[in-house]
């Protein structure tokens, strides 16, 4: 037999390739597209994150931040310029204190010498006189007394020395932290966050532009999932084919001429408006999908941007190492608070001598006016001790002048040891405080900020890798499903060649025939208009009646894989829009 005249006997079938590909593809390619959604939806959630963390609130805060952040550094600055000024001020005091103990030393060494020589003086008078020995005896007692209370000064002015340079040691590593490391971390901290700051109204406006891109993608994509079950149309279109090639095995010459050429112009119309949607939308995903990329792009460098010009990069470091610089401050702080302890208890001991020291001026005083009562006494004997006698009045007065500067140079020295000290240590390490609470403040809103611009970059990132690559397969998909379409071209000349072979179609069909009931089933199994207006063409109206009239009578029994009995399809029903 020729091979024209097998094409619609039972053997392989050449459209199960196609139907097979055909549920596959529009499968496969509704699957990537679906991934294509859910990554979409998640670009949603986080544009939601980014309106949170960018908005208003989130600025208005940022900005109190920053404003408190700038005025500690000012608070700073001012505490230790203060702190600063009291050193030199507790420094100029010792100073003053150092040179009053130094004065009062050699007014105490005079006096010892006044003693020895009154002494001399004193044992050269023949007889000896008792007052002048009791006189002598007691300044000689007075002068020891100054001179160990005046050593035990000036080893406290030694310790007061020695704490006062540890003191300025330790100011000075104070000041190179605070200078070089502390107030330039601040300010670039504060410079970072206003930064941020700045930055923060060009994300918004972003992410509010990439958002309306994206709402757009989703949209398009969501229509081409809608437009996918085209292939489920084509699908039954094709099985409507192979039901009518079918029928027509075992058929009579003319009947199998009818529905060869039914088969083979539904076949057309099936494959034809495949690919025109198929066609469709390929360009429609090839479109999506560079948009898609040319928007992830866009977002993935953007936010990756925003990331290294935002300082998050070198905020951690910078972060490490202004703690590190914080608790050196803190320990040279402490360091100067024991040692101005030090030097007020040290200058405790010098006011206490400082009374003592000034009893005794007082008692050297008395002696010499008795001294000058003796000499007048003793006449011209006593000539030599009234010169020393008005010595001792002298260095006495010097005494007094003394102590009474030492007097208020150590109540200069105790107040500017408060100042330099405890107090000046409180105030800085209170305006540091300050710092450190507002700082931490700052760095957690700044760290939200950054947290969710990364996330926003890496969600992008994966996101500008995944979904091109699922809408490039949905693509490949419907490409691979076009190209299968070519067996249905293959099938279509086959028709044809056998079509030329049979003669005329048997028509027109009589009414209630088995030819008309057999065609009229075929009609009704169509789920689409354009098929049944194929049908209506090729027979013309006579099934189109046969189909109104409802197909009451029983009909002839069709040949093995024909077609399965269905109901008769009420007249004028349109299924277009049924999706199976």
């Amino acid at each position: 037999m020729n091979v024209m005249a097998t094409v619609t006997e039972p053997g392989p079938d050449p459209l199960a390739r196609v139907l097979r590909i055909t549920e596959e593809t529009f499968v496969a390619a509704g699957d990537s597209l679906s991934r294509g959604v859910d990554i979409l939806r998640g670009t949603e959630g986080i544009f939601a994150k980014l309106d949170h963390s960018l908005g208003d609130e989130t600025g208005a805060e940022l900005g109190r931040l920053i404003t408190l952040t700038y005025g500690n550094l000012g608070a700073i600055k001012g505490e230790f310029d203060a702190f600063l000024r009291h050193s030199e001020e507790l420094r100029a005091a010792v100073r003053h204190v150092r040179l009053d103990v130094g004065e009062l030393d050699r007014v105490v060494r005079t006096i010892s010498n006044v003693s020895i020589n009154a002494r001399i003086q004193g044992n050269g008078l023949v007889p000896p006189r008792p007052q002048v020995n009791s006189f002598i005896e007691r300044l000689a007692s007075m002068a020891s007394e100054a001179e160990g209370i005046l050593q035990e000064v000036k080893e406290a002015m030694v310790g007061i020395g020695h704490d006062t340079d540890t003191m300025e040691k330790a100011l000075q590593d104070l000041r190179q932290e605070l200078m070089q490391q502390v107030l330039p971390a601040l300010k670039g901290f504060a410079a970072i966050a206003q930064q941020v700051q700045n930055g923060r109204a060009e994300m918004t406006r972003m992410s509010g532009e990439l958002a309306v891109r994206m709402k757009s993608i989703f949209g398009e994509v969501s229509k081409l999932i809608t437009a996918l079950q085209s292939g489920d149309s084509t699908r039954q279109r094709l099985e409507r084919v192979r039901e009518v090639k079918g029928a027509a095995f075992g058929a009579g010459e003319g009947m199998e001429a009818l529905l060869v050429e039914l088969a083979r112009d539904l076949a057309i119309a099936a494959r034809d408006e495949a690919d025109s949607e198929i066609a469709i939308s390929i360009a429609a995903l090839d479109a999506v999908r560079q948009r898609a990329e040319q928007a992830m792009q866009a977002a993935r460098h953007f936010y990756f941007s925003q990331i290294g010009s935002n300082g998050s990069d070198g905020t951690g470091g910078d972060a490490d190492s202004l703690t590190d610089s914080l608790a050196r401050v803190r320990h040279h702080l402490v360091s100067m608070r024991g040692r101005a302890e030090t030097v007020r208890g040290r200058l405790d001991l010098i006011l206490k001598h400082e009374a003592t020291i000034r009893q005794i001026a007082q008692q050297v005083r008395l002696s010499g006016l008795n001294a000058v009562l003796i000499c007048a006494k003793l006449g011209e004997e006593g000539r030599s001790l009234r010169e020393l006698a008005q010595w001792l009045r002298t260095l006495t007065d010097e005494s007094d002048e003394i102590v009474q500067r030492l007097q208020g140079n150590l109540a200069e020295t105790r107040t500017c040891t408060r100042l330099a000290g405890q107090e000046g240590v409180d105030k800085l390490e209170t305006a540091l405080s300050g710092f450190i609470s507002d700082a931490e403040a700052l760095n957690r809103t700044m760290g939200g900020i950054s947290s969710v611009v990364a996330e926003a970059a890496q969600g992008f990132d994966a996101a500008g890798r995944e979904l091109p690559m699922r809408l490039g397969q949905a693509a490949q998909r419907l490409g691979d499903f076009r190209r299968a379409l070519g067996d249905v071209t293959a099938l279509v000349g086959t028709l044809a060649l056998r079509r030329m072979l049979l003669g005329a179609a048997h028509l027109p069909l009589i009414e209630d025939s088995p030819e008309a009931d057999l065609v009229a089933r075929l009609r009704s199994r169509c789920t689409m208009q354009a098929e049944r207006a194929i049908f209506d063409r090729v027979t013309g109206a006579t099934v189109s009646a046969a189909a109104a009239a409802g197909q009451g009578a029983a009909v002839a029994e069709v040949p093995a894989a024909a077609v399965e009995a269905v109901p008769a399809e009420a007249a004028g029903d349109d299924l277009d829009d049924i999706f199976f």
